[in-house]
């Protein structure tokens, strides 16, 4: 049977887990605050952004000026259809751990959407954290870029580099398929890891991330009725030239896709270790209680044990 003193020190052991828990809670919900406000605030930008690109590209397909851009997806021919699928997925996990099964979530997904693109004639990983970074190095999948050590408060500055190196393979022709695993924050206690194509631009794909940014309830919901697709294009007179114009503003558009992409991963990440350390917390005072109980119950039993073995000296001292 465990003795009193290890009792003691399991609570206290226990004690101390819940100070750093606790501490590790606040922090995190600080940071969730910060990161939560950043993320929900460009959600109207990010959607006026991806609504705009979506009427430039409903324009050039009335016009036939999709091939003026590398990032429209123009109509698959039979040759499109015969061309090799060269992927790039960039699997966006945290740094730091200790945030329950965020991490977990999105590699599951990465490996799956890999394991369903097999017979693609080049498939490559890019991985934005440590976490993911450790997690393919381990399993001997190659990793053609890492990205890491982001800030707590993403902006458009450290996702730069990220940014570049994507838009300048897809460009080059390396990749003709960009996706993009990450986590979607819906609610501080919900959030969802989508595969979702970044390039090349289609209109199916535009329609759904504009009608994904927006969430149904809460916060900033009412911006989503606040103007609705249209159907037909808007007629556009593009000075000094479309190619010219579809150069400099598409390529703005699709880092703020990205940017969009890495803002909600970094409020997921904040949400899901607050969680993670506010069910720590709770499951050490559980935990305590329970020793406590325990601690109390030996005392009684080696209280009780005691005037026993008094009630039995005294009855044999006055048997004598």
């Amino acid at each position: 049977m465990i003795s009193k003193r290890q009792i003691k020190d399991k609570i206290q052991v226990t004690v101390n887990i819940r100070q750093i828990t606790g501490a590790m809670q606040m922090v995190a919900a600080t940071k969730m605050r910060k990161a939560e406000e950043i993320a929900l605030q460009a959600r109207p930008y990010a959607k006026k952004a991806m609504t705009l690109l979506h009427h430039i590209f409903a324009h050039a397909q009335q016009e036939d000026l999709l091939e003026l851009s590398p990032f429209f997806k123009v109509k698959e021919t039979t040759a499109s259809l015969l061309r090799e699928e060269k992927i790039c997925l960039v699997v966006v996990t945290s740094d730091k751990g200790l945030c329950g099964a965020f991490n977990s979530s999105v590699l599951r997904a990465a490996m799956r959407f890999r394991e369903e693109h097999t017979k693609a004639a080049r498939f490559d990983v890019v991985t934005v954290g440590k976490k993911g970074k450790d997690f393919f190095l381990k399993r001997g999948v190659p990793i053609a870029a890492r990205f890491s050590y982001l800030s707590d408060a993403v902006n458009a500055s450290d996702i730069a580099s990220l940014v570049d190196f994507v838009m300048n393979k897809y460009k080059s022709g390396e990749y003709n398929k960009i996706f993009f695993c990450s986590t979607n924050f819906i609610s501080a206690l919900n959030q969802k890891v989508e595969v979702r194509q970044a390039l090349p631009l289609s209109l199916e794909s535009l329609e759904k991330l504009i009608t994904d940014i927006i969430p149904k309830t809460g916060r900033y919901s009412e911006v989503g009725d606040e103007e609705k697709l249209e159907q037909t294009p808007q007629p556009y007179l593009i000075e000094p030239s479309a190619r010219k114009v579809f150069d400099q503003l598409v390529s703005l558009l699709v880092r703020v896709e990205i940017l969009h992409f890495i803002l909600e991963s970094n409020a997921s990440e904040h949400s899901a270790r607050m969680i993670a350390m506010k069910n720590a917390t709770e499951n050490a005072e559980n935990l305590i209680e329970t020793l406590t109980l325990e601690l109390n119950k030996a005392r009684q039993s080696a209280i009780t044990q005691e005037l026993a073995e008094i009630t039995t000296a005294k009855e044999a001292l006055s048997a004598e």
